[in-house]
Order: C-alpha cells, then structure tokens, then sequence
C-alpha cells in the first residue's frame, strides 16, 4: 500500500521529480499526499518537521513552533554572544554557528560537548545559550529537525514503533550526502522490517560542509549485512569526451 511507504531525498527538487516521475510510472491512482493519507515523499527536513508537530509533546515541543532560518539562527548566536559577555570580533557567530550545526548532526547535546581547548569550551557556552533563546521563543533551527526526530527515536520507544508499523518500506536517495542525525533515523525506522532500499556512491559525497559522512554507506552495510548491492556500472549521463 502507498501509505506504507516513505521516500526522501535532500532537495525540493528532487522530491518534486520523484513525485513527476511516479505520478507518469502508474498515474493518479497512487496518491502523492505531503500529508499522512497517501504515500510520503519529501526532504528529510520537511518530513522531520510532520512528524515533530504530529508528535510535539513526545518530542518536548508546542506543535506550533517556528521554524529559524539562517539569518534569524544567526541572530540567535549573536544575542547568545551578548548574553555572554563575549566578543563578536574574537568569536566569529558564523564558526560559533558551525560547531553548534556540527554539535546536532553528530546528535551531541550542550551538556556533551566536548571541550578540549578553551575555544572549544566558549563554543559549548554559546550553544548551551543559543538553545535557551530557541526554546524561549518556541524556535527550532535546521539541524533540530533531524536531530529530534532521531533523539525521539532514541527515546520514545513507542513512537519509534509507530512509525516502524506505518512505514514498511523506506527508501532513500542520495545516501551518501547522510549525516549522523539523518542516519540513526533512517536505521531506526528501518531495523524492524529490514525493507530498506539506498541509492548512494561514497565518491559523490557533497554536503561534507552540513555534516554529511560518506562512511554511512559502510555502516550500511555493517548495519544492513544482509542487503543487497546492486552496482551501477554503466554511465548513461555524462559524454564519452567527459568520461
């Protein structure tokens, strides 16, 4: 059934293609729904965000929060360096903004980062501040979109089987563009049927600047023994001249 399956990618344009490219294989009778009816197909990011305002008080969260995009994250980092009595000048908020993004792909909370040079200390300050005024103002950035949905997974065992019941078959593209955050949660939904199909190349890896890690295909494999590798040899895309 359509509603048992979900499948994401990384851009809204990718997941639109696959909509176009579903709604030509087999028509309108299989619904494409960005809601919870019909089959799933998005982002990770906007299929994260459903399922923290479907499951808000599980995951701590006011189902109504907002969503900080990267001047207001910044601005965020900024007033968090004031609060601290810290200077802008000796402590960028872009590299501050950085290791905070870095911190929550690696799914490490304020109270486990490390601190192993003084640099290093001033930045587990500034994000432990920083997520005090998100949680203030009823604000997520980004990066909580994955990682909450992959601590709620973690820690509501429950919800975690819901979503493994509603979602037998789960397939994703561009794997290896996956961070650690994105990881868990694909591995944690996908550990009870085992029906998981991956489209990924360790040599194509893009997003390395967002925390993605292309050793996730090895741990894949480690995780998913079982799994089938199909390669693809054959290169219909690029000219002779380019290959």
């Amino acid at each position: 059934h359509p509603r048992s399956i979900m499948a994401v990618t990384f851009t809204n344009k990718a997941a639109g293609e696959m909509r176009e490219r579903i709604n030509k294989l087999v028509g309108q009778a299989v619904p494409v729904s960005t809601g919870w009816r019909g089959l799933t197909i998005g982002t990770f990011h906007s299929i994260c965000a459903r399922i923290l305002r479907a499951d808000a008080p599980a995951a701590g969260l006011n189902p109504n929060f907002v969503i900080y995009d990267d001047g207001e994250q910044l601005t965020a980092v900024k007033q968090a360096l004031r609060d601290l009595k810290l200077d802008e000048k000796l402590y960028k908020p872009e590299a501050m903004r950085s290791a905070i993004s870095k911190a929550k792909n690696e799914l490490i909370r304020p109270q486990q980062f490390e601190a192993t040079t003084y640099w290093a200390e001033i930045a587990r300050r500034v994000y432990a501040r920083y997520e005090e005024i998100l949680t203030a103002n009823g604000g997520l950035d980004f990066d909580d979109l994955l990682c909450r949905v992959a601590w709620l997974f973690r820690e509501q065992p429950e919800v975690l089987k819901r979503y493994q019941d509603r979602y037998e078959y789960l397939l994703v593209d561009e794997f290896q563009d996956t961070n650690t955050a994105q990881y868990e949660m694909v591995y944690r939904l996908a550990s009870a049927s085992r029906n998981v199909f991956c489209v990924g190349d360790e040599d194509q890896s893009i997003f390395m600047f967002r925390g993605a890690d292309y050793r996730n295909v090895m741990r894949f494999r480690e995780d998913f023994p079982e799994a089938k590798v199909v390669l693809l040899e054959q290169n219909y895309r690029s000219t002779q001249t380019i290959l």
